[in-house]
């Protein structure tokens, strides 16, 4: 049976695809604000009205003008709802819509009957927007000419405050979600630092280190064209790359002469500590190579798995070269620290034994161009 243009069923065909499309739509800009403005606009085309807004309860109990369409000038309505001059509050406070227009008896403040005179509206329309008993909002209809509020007017009606409520609900939902995970991050942050200060409170003659090498491992992290997003975990794994020492005793840790074959034993677990200790927490599984793997060598002579060549993860090959080099240019108890140009030759003689040669190539030309040096470093 075909159905003629005008059919009630048609009708309803074309609503219902148009229904779908806003839906996806909705879906498609729900973390930003612009998925009120998409509601908006469908609701002003289906209802037929001249302007609409939408007004959300906020984590304070305050109603606030979250999106408006169709109006002469927005900061006027603005004004209206942020003072309490219009029907907003009172649509929220009582849960019960509202219905004004010169020939309707509710009171209405001169400010609100000024403001739709200046905006040339003639009826309006305010709805509470609820789920369940919670108030979320206040829908806002506004025409110039009588509302023709039919049967099937007001059942589409309905459907479109259950779209309004859905709406601010998953908005209210991710922005919880952004707000847990933003106190995520900072308690996590917070964490690694307490870790870093503990772990170098212990082993005094590293101090410093870590701050060193994080800056000159992103740089280089940077130059090699590791993505923005990557550098969070190194950042990470570069502050965690020793805290398999906290399972290391002080008498070997504080040592100043040479390690016995037992205390070396000993010392070259950290890596699998930090792995055990790092693993189960899945926020820094990202961050892991490093801690885990920075005493591999290019080579497979390193520990704790002998890994060789590529199957070390680039994180690490990049760490180990800078955490080799401030080594060497720092003090230590059992030396004074090494000229650079010396450190500079070892690290280009270790190149394809130690290390990754196309990291220290990239090291070797980032140090002797290096801003923050003054002056540059002969590698001979």
């Amino acid at each position: 049976m075909q159905i003629d243009a005008t059919h009630p069923c048609k009708e309803f065909a074309q609503r219902l695809g148009s229904t779908a499309d806003i839906l996806g739509e909705v879906n498609h800009e729900i973390k930003s604000n612009t998925c009120y403005y998409i509601l908006l606009d469908y609701i002003r085309t289906q209802l037929v009205v001249d302007a609409v807004a939408l007004h959300v309860i906020d984590n304070r109990l305050q109603l606030r003008n979250i999106a408006r369409l169709g109006f002469r000038s927005g900061e006027a309505l603005y004004d209206v709802v942020e003072t309490g001059a219009g029907l907003a509050h009172k649509i929220a406070a009582t849960k019960n819509a509202l219905h004004y227009n010169p020939t309707v008896s509710n009171t209405a403040s001169g400010t609100f009957i000024s403001f739709l005179r200046d905006e040339g509206i003639y009826d309006y329309l305010g709805f509470p927007v609820t789920e369940g008993s919670q108030q979320l909002g206040v829908l806002e209809l506004y025409k110039q000419t009588p509302i023709n509020a039919t049967q099937d007017w007001k059942l589409h009606l309905r459907f479109i405050l259950n779209l309004a409520a859905n709406t601010i609900q998953r908005k209210i939902h991710l922005t919880r979600q952004d707000i847990s995970t933003a106190e995520l991050e900072v308690a996590y942050s917070e964490t690694l630092e307490a870790w870093v200060r503990a772990l170098e409170i212990r082993d005094r003659c590293t101090a410093g280190h870590t701050n060193r090498v994080l800056e000159m491992t992103l740089r280089l992290a940077s130059r090699l064209g590791v993505p923005d997003e990557m550098l969070v975990h190194i950042s990470r794994g570069v502050l965690l790359h020793d805290i398999g020492k906290l399972a290391v005793s002080d008498t070997i840790l504080h040592k100043t002469g040479p390690l016995n074959q037992q205390e070396w034993q000993v010392m070259r677990e950290h890596p699998k500590f930090a792995y055990k200790l790092l693993k189960p927490i899945q926020y820094l599984r990202p961050a892991l190579d490093i801690p885990y793997c920075h005493h591999e060598r290019w080579d497979g002579s390193g520990y704790p798995r002998g890994l060789k060549g590529d199957g070390i993860p680039f994180q690490a090959r990049v760490f180990s070269v800078v955490d080799v080099w401030d080594a060497l240019t720092s003090d230590r108890p059992y030396r004074k620290a090494w000229p650079k140009e010396d450190a500079a030759a070892y690290i280009r003689q270790k190149a394809g034994e130690e290390f990754d040669p196309g990291v220290v190539e990239q090291f070797l030309e980032m140090i002797q161009m290096d801003e923050f040096s003054t002056q540059p470093i002969e590698i001979s």
